[in-house]
């Protein structure tokens, strides 16, 4: 029976919540949690064919450095746990029998609140320690000096990145900009 997309997206996503919150867990349990969460039996080579692909999509997604590839795994630890907290501070009706999650009080939604700023500024002041978004600036400064680029894709690219004013324009570009727009006015 061909699995859906859709399917295998909600599979992945099980697969995906279960190895963030256990890293160590077994191919039996991790079965149990898939046919529990999409009520419905799995293949054993299925799931060791998506486990395959999950990891290998952390790691791609990681930079291949032990510190990205360690801030890739609190990344999904702290989407799984962000979820939860989601739904403690937008609780609903249907959340009970659903999760088991009964009516928070107002303190629980409050300290909620208050755990999720406390983990999304952690993560940021992580990511910045790290030097995570110096490394995607310098990934653009290396596609602009690229001369393997065509200089019309080159100079397209250029004035992308200065139309959202991702770097300084120096002073002749401003003057040429200037000119620009109050010849079409």
């Amino acid at each position: 029976m061909k699995i859906l997309p859709q399917q295998e997206y909600h599979i992945r996503q099980v697969i995906r919540d279960n190895l963030a919150l256990d890293p160590l867990i077994s191919i039996r349990n991790l079965k149990k949690a898939v046919e529990y969460n999409t009520h419905r039996p799995i293949g054993d080579k299925y799931l060791m064919r998506l486990l395959g692909k999950i990891r290998g999509e952390v790691i791609v997604r990681a930079d291949r450095q032990k510190l990205t590839e360690r801030l890739t795994e609190v990344k999904e630890r702290f989407r799984v746990l962000r979820m939860e907290l989601y739904r403690i501070v937008y609780w609903e009706m249907r959340y009970f029998p659903e999760f088991g999650i009964q009516r928070p009080t107002n303190q629980e939604r409050m300290n909620a609140v208050k755990t999720l700023a406390q983990m999304d500024l952690a993560l940021l002041k992580t990511e910045l320690d790290v030097g995570e978004f110096r490394k995607k600036q310098n990934d653009i400064e290396a596609l602009l000096n690229d001369p393997a680029l065509p200089s019309e894709l080159h100079e397209q690219i250029i004035g992308v990145f200065r139309q959202w004013k991702f770097s300084k324009p120096e002073q002749g570009e401003v003057k040429e900009a200037t000119e620009i727009a109050t010849t079409k006015n």
